[in-house]
């Protein structure tokens, strides 16, 4: 599954850079044509066919985030995001944190100047999960301990919007949830809203599409 996920994202960013073969025939343009973002923020998450109705938990999320412009309508997105996913119980309290590296792809609609509307998927591999129990006896009060992951991957959609607060920040906010919360009814699956800040210090005007109309 592992090896065939990397050949499949190998082959994603040779597409999302089509112009590394050919590197001594650049043409650039007054458009941008890709920008590099650091993104980080807030996520929350809910579980999704949940028999025991465990309660919404606030972790953190951050990483890269790398946009192609195809058109003056629309781009093609592709992120790296190290994301926190969490849950809790009121009675007797417990928290569940379960972190994943997250890796969206998706097409990006603009709707104005400063507004645009992501849609895609995702595929989300585990890396470390903790149950965090309240405990007297330690220093810091509570007792993280390790548990499996619900998921040693996830696949799933997601869609959200993107708002310019100036040339090179953005809010963003966006949902995603398991692909398999559509296929397997009795099993729980993740559901997350992230709100994020993104940092764009990198834009590049190298034309990868219509080079000869750009020459011209």
């Amino acid at each position: 599954m592992h090896i065939h996920f990397s050949k499949t994202a190998l082959i994603g960013l040779f597409l999302l850079f089509p112009g590394w073969g050919s590197l001594s025939a650049q043409t650039y343009s007054s458009k941008e044509s890709s920008i590099l973002s650091f993104t980080a923020g807030v996520t929350s998450s809910n579980l999704v066919n949940d028999s025991v109705h465990f309660k919404p938990g606030i972790l953190f999320h951050g990483g890269l985030a790398y946009a192609l412009m195809l058109n003056d309508r629309l781009n093609a997105g592709i992120e790296l995001q190290y994301t926190g996913k969490a849950f809790k119980n009121e009675s007797p309290i417990i928290k569940y944190r379960y972190y994943f590296v997250d890796i969206p792809l998706y097409l990006q609609v603009k709707a104005g100047g400063s507004i645009r509307f992501n849609v895609g998927v995702q595929y989300s591999i585990a890396t470390n999960s903790q149950m965090v129990t309240i405990d007297p006896s330690r220093a810091n009060g509570v007792n993280a301990i390790k548990i499996n992951a619900l998921k040693a991957t996830d696949y799933g959609f997601l869609g959200g919007i993107e708002f310019d607060i100036s040339k090179d920040l953005s809010i963003g906010a966006r949902y995603s949830i398991s692909a398999s919360t559509f296929f397997q009814k009795n099993e729980p699956n993740f559901g997350v809203f992230q709100l994020s800040l993104k940092y764009s210090p990198v834009r590049t005007h190298q034309v990868f599409f219509h080079r000869k109309e750009a020459q011209q």
